[in-house]
């Protein structure tokens, strides 16, 4: 059986801490577990969102650790990744029945916790019944909240995101509402449009009168909403 320290030393140097400190750590905790760290592995080449079988050191470790071994990381943050990457890991983990012991979690995250006679859940259970409740949250379950939420904000008549029409704002309440001085000027095009005067000659007096860069098409656009709005 053998004890593995796993040491991360973030690319991006946003959380990064000191190779020295980080095996200090990870000896103290072996120590307090009644192992000793037979051997220290340093990643530094990747970003932690990158799954722990896709990195070099992290592949390495994978593929030679045995049944009995234990691996000790600083932060669970480290190893886990993404909820999908984490359910991965645990997985090849318990297959292979090695734990995985993440130091600020105080505890081993991939295996039940055995001492003497007495057998604990501990943390592992909880942690990976959250991976798993998180996974769902990035794939289709996700994609069905969004989709319930978006229902119920158009059953309460809410804005429902995207581009504010012209002539409008989006009130405290998440609704729109006219907004006063733009319906004006849309009551200006439809007389100038009734008037006979083209989008491009609409757009160019807008641009000119009220510094308002509009397209004809932009105008046309309006113009015709406003139409239909008034149709129904």
């Amino acid at each position: 059986m053998t004890t593995i320290g796993y040491v991360f030393l973030d690319v991006t140097r946003d959380a990064l801490v000191p190779l020295m400190q980080q095996r200090q750590v990870i000896e103290e905790y072996a120590g307090g577990l009644g192992l000793s760290c037979d051997e220290l592995l340093v990643e530094q080449s990747y970003s932690s969102t990158v799954p722990l079988l896709e990195r070099d050191e992290g592949k390495r470790l994978l593929n030679n650790v045995q049944e009995g071994d234990t691996i000790l990381v600083m932060k669970a943050e480290w190893v886990l990744g993404s909820p999908k990457a984490a359910l991965g890991l645990l997985d090849i983990l318990k297959r292979k029945g090695v734990a995985l012991f993440c130091l600020d979690l105080d505890g081993n995250i991939s295996r039940q916790t055995e001492r003497k006679l007495i057998v604990s859940e501990g943390i592992a259970p909880l942690v990976y019944k959250l991976c798993q409740a998180l996974s769902l949250g990035e794939s289709g379950d996700h994609g069905a909240a969004i989709r319930a939420a978006k229902a119920l904000k158009k059953k309460e008549g809410k804005y429902m995101g995207g581009p504010i029409p012209f002539g409008w704002i989006v009130n405290e309440e998440g609704r729109l509402q006219k907004d006063s001085e733009q319906q004006e000027l849309i009551v200006e095009m439809i007389r100038l449009k009734e008037d006979r005067w083209s989008y491009r000659d609409i757009a160019r007096k807008f641009h000119e009168k009220y510094d308002l860069k509009l397209s004809h098409e932009g105008i046309r656009r309006i113009l015709l909403k406003t139409q239909k709005k008034k149709k129904k």
